[in-house]
């Protein structure tokens, strides 16, 4: 399958996004005698694409895939990197391997009839093999690259790329630029915190997981939308507001703020999901 609609933008010497309209992107770092991938896609064909990409780039070989996080567009390309590192959290490669998981995604993915469907019937799982706890350093293609896990919070086990002497950042989904994440098996509570530790990762532009480059100020403005949607859930909660009501009043005062932001029709849902998960429900 041939994926349309990619831009290719150079972020800093050898260092590049890959940005895909409405899909998923993913980074590309050249070193002086290979390549890191971020994030290897949706499924093995999107990976094929990417591979083509880089190799318009460079002739180096990809040495490092590294998994921002374990969700199926992000990581189902793996099994097409056989002779590279696959580099995740610990948690990431737990996710990947839980059959449970597995099965309910591919049973989403198939039943959604996208295009991708047919391809994720046959995908193999495959998880990091290089695996962290909490930090990650690596000097690759002349620069340091760290890796930090800050806490749960889309998943349980979302990294952080950093790359400090170009002032860039790897966010994953945790945080986009004017986007709405996904936070349908997410850890809301964890998140608040986790946000608070990303905004203090200096960096001057990151590229998330979906939608366009951002500078440090959405960063905190990501983590705004986090801390208030779970802070409005605790006092409904407290107040004795039943779910559904207390959805849809806290949908109306966040559209006032983010309601122009990307993937907002899918916030009352999730605010559902934050009030069951937070009550204990």
């Amino acid at each position: 399958m041939a994926t349309g609609d990619t831009e290719i933008i150079e972020l800093a010497n050898g260092v590049y996004a890959r940005l895909h309209e409405g899909l998923t992107n993913a980074g590309i770092v050249i070193g002086d005698d290979g390549v890191m991938l971020i994030d290897s896609l949706r499924v093995p064909s999107f990976a094929r694409d990417l591979i083509a990409d880089v190799k318009k780039l460079t002739d180096k070989p990809i040495r490092y895939v590294v998994d921002t996080h374990s969700h199926w567009d992000h990581s189902w390309g793996n099994e097409e990197f056989p002779d590279s590192t696959l580099v995740g959290h610990a948690n990431c490669r737990r996710e990947m391997l839980d059959p449970d998981i597995t099965v309910t995604w591919r049973d989403k993915v198939i039943a959604s009839g996208d295009p991708w469907a047919e391809e994720a019937k046959s995908v193999r799982i495959t998880p990091p093999d290089l695996t962290f706890e909490d930090t990650l350093h690596l000097q690759f293609a002349g620069r340091p690259i760290d890796m930090h896990w800050l806490g749960r919070a889309h998943t349980s086990g979302d990294i952080f790329i950093r790359l400090p002497d170009d002032g860039l950042l790897f966010t994953g989904d945790v945080a986009q630029d004017g986007g709405v994440p996904y936070m349908m098996d997410g850890y809301l509570k964890d998140w608040v915190g986790t946000d608070s530790r990303l905004v203090e990762l200096e960096c001057d532009r990151f590229m998330a997981g979906h939608g366009p480059i951002g500078s440090s100020a959405a960063i905190s403005e990501a983590r705004d939308f986090i801390v208030t949607l779970v802070g409005a859930v605790e006092a409904a909660i407290a107040d004795g507001q039943a779910r559904d009501a207390a959805a849809s009043a806290i949908n109306t005062s966040l559209s006032e703020r983010f309601g122009g932001w990307r993937g907002f029709e899918r916030v009352e849902a999730s605010i559902a999901y934050a009030y069951d998960q937070i009550s204990g429900a």
